[in-house]
């Protein structure tokens, strides 16, 4: 898997603020992250390395609690955080996240400002879709696949799958990128939503065909193989199921997670077996 080293980061000082270039283009072709601080930008690049394994997320959260030590008003910290949070339910982790995103004096770059906008609507009413504000990161930045993934997220967020699978597949088509991801942290990997929204609207083959090509992908992470688990637990094959999750393992006996995972579906087959 490519890593992004932080040398490989442009950066162009202005008013002593930190422009990072997300795409190695110029601010108006790519969307961007802005902060005050080069260490907090290099404590955000170094969350993404860890939220692009999405396996250890407490680390990748605390590096970007980190960063946001080191640059008060880093707004994109406050916004992966938030988006984190939001997706998984945790309603006041979310509220400070988003409100400390919204209240910054620091002028924000115009992908940031659209970003901005997003927090703020699911602030006032959390079933608000904000597909639109992704349709205008779109029309921004049409050739970023971060412009694309966050309209994904979006979709997916609003249970708008159709557009989502739609907007995941275009932001997959345009490959991977070097600089600073400008994205939600759970939408890193498009073909990885892709193969969730799949499995949302029970497309099931074109799921497995999607998690199977993030394996091929990403051969030696541990999360393809998490993922593919996820899809044979739907389909209730639990072998199979049991075969992934310990794939996933293996990569990293660190982590357990994956090995209780797989004991856990070994045991549905066996009670499925004893049924029968």
């Amino acid at each position: 898997m490519k890593r992004l080293p932080v040398h490989s980061i442009i950066c162009f000082i202005l008013l002593s603020a930190v422009l990072l270039s997300c795409n190695q283009k110029p601010a108006d072709t790519g969307m961007t992250v802005t902060s005050n601080s080069l260490k907090a930008l290099e404590l955000y690049n170094e969350a993404y390395d860890v939220a692009f394994l999405i396996v250890d997320l407490d680390k990748a959260i605390a590096l970007y609690k980190k960063a946001i030590s080191e640059d008060p008003e880093f707004f994109m910290a406050y916004y992966q955080l938030a988006t984190y949070y939001f997706f998984h339910g945790q309603e006041k982790e979310f509220e400070e996240n988003a409100l400390a995103a919204t209240k910054f004096s620091v002028k924000l770059n115009k992908g940031e400002a659209i970003q901005k906008k997003v927090l703020e609507r699911w602030l006032a009413d959390k079933k608000s879709s904000v597909s639109d504000l992704g349709l205008r990161l779109v029309e921004m930045f049409p050739d970023d696949p971060d412009a694309h993934i966050n309209l994904g997220f979006y979709h997916f967020i609003g249970e708008e799958f159709e557009e989502a699978i739609v907007a995941f597949e275009k932001a997959e088509s345009m490959g991977s990128k070097e600089g600073v991801y400008c994205g939600p942290k759970l939408a890193i990997v498009p073909i990885c939503m892709l193969g969730y929204t799949y499995l949302r609207t029970s497309q099931l083959e074109e799921s497995k065909m999607s998690f199977d090509k993030y394996i091929e992908k990403y051969p030696d992470d541990q999360n393809p193989y998490d993922c593919k688990a996820d899809y044979f637990m739907t389909v209730e094959d639990y072998s199979g199921a049991y075969k992934s999750y310990m794939k996933a393992y293996q990569i990293d006996t660190t982590y357990g997670a994956f090995l209780e995972r797989a004991l856990y579906a070994r045991n549905l087959g066996d009670s499925l077996l004893s049924i029968q």
